[in-house]
């Protein structure tokens, strides 16, 4: 038989707390965080170790740390405590008809190919939405979906996180392509450019492991080619672009991303060459990811909607 947490005992106080635990080290400053004592603080913790019939946590020279059991029992708790934020948000959105805030996340390539064209139209048919778009890799935008700071995310769940705190709904492949500034000497090679020639240049790539990265690698070792030995290694798209368009340099970016600064809206030269080569880039498929068991409010869900209508044409939720 399951531990029976609620009828042992277990209240909102213990959760919020264990919540807190999650971002903080030390006792006093998750007490302070919710407005509590230290000494009140330390009796919800002996009474949630009772409750759980487990060791908790355990002091360390930084404050104190939470045990693999603390850890599990306070990840559930941060989403507990997150769906009864986001029934909240349904009780008032319902309240003020089609209007309230929805989060998205996206790595880049989608968010400009596939969500600024769907925000363009939520704009238009629901003015009363607000909406924040967190652009980023996977790795940044997984964590904040678990938070529940995100309301869905188009992303991959990143190889250190566990695939079950999510709902997954394969979207698409991202193909990919070298960039390189305006007049670069490979725009003088015939397209399409060995992949060898590229070696010759400064790269910039997104941290060790990141999906693009990986592809491009992959896509050398595969002509048996080395891996390029100067690299400048960044996660801001911003200080690629400016690298690209100030130096030699080149670097893989999303197909989409590429179109959108080689050519401009009204058809004239972009601030970047797309360098057509004979590397095949295509990184692995990107998911409609939101958390494990989450119901999304019904502002969220039209937002959703409209996004996987840009993407697939389809507007089914997982």
């Amino acid at each position: 038989m399951s531990l029976d947490l609620l009828r042992r005992g277990l209240k909102i106080s213990h959760l919020r707390l264990l919540a807190e635990l999650t971002h903080h080290a030390r006792l006093t400053d998750a007490a302070q965080v919710l407005g509590i004592t230290q000494p009140a603080a330390s009796r919800l913790i002996a009474e949630i170790e009772r409750i759980a019939d487990a060791e908790i946590y355990i002091r360390s020279g930084r404050g104190i740390e939470l045990t693999q059991t603390g850890r599990k029992l306070a990840e559930r708790c941060v989403r507990i405590l997150q769906e009864f934020a986001d029934a909240g948000r349904d009780i008032e959105q319902h309240r003020s008809g089609q209007s309230g805030h929805v989060s998205i996340g996206s790595v880049t390539g989608p968010a400009i190919e596939y969500v600024l064209p769907a925000l363009r139209h939520i704009r238009l048919s629901y003015p009363e939405i607000s909406i924040s778009v967190e652009v980023g890799p996977s790795n940044t935008l997984a964590p904040m979906l678990e938070e529940g700071r995100l309301d869905f995310s188009l992303s991959r769940v990143p190889v250190d996180q566990d695939p079950a705190l999510f709902e997954e709904k394969p979207l698409l492949r991202e193909p990919a392509v070298m960039i390189g500034r305006i007049g670069h000497p490979l725009t003088r090679t015939a397209a399409p450019i060995p992949a060898d020639a590229f070696l010759g240049f400064d790269w910039v790539l997104p941290p060790v492991g990141s999906p693009i990265r990986t592809t491009a690698e992959q896509a050398l070792r595969d002509q048996r080619l080395p891996l390029p030995d100067r690299v400048l290694t960044t996660s801001s798209f911003l200080f690629t672009l400016a690298t690209i368009q100030q130096t030699n340099a080149v670097a893989p970016v999303a197909q989409s991303v590429a179109n959108s600064f080689a050519t401009r809206p009204d058809g004239a030269e972009g601030t970047v060459t797309i360098l057509r080569g004979d590397l095949l880039l295509e990184v692995e498929t990107y998911s409609f990811l939101t958390r494990k068991g989450q119901i999304l409010t019904p502002v969220a869900q039209i937002v959703a909607r409209e996004v996987l209508r840009a993407v697939t044409g389809e507007t089914e939720l997982p």
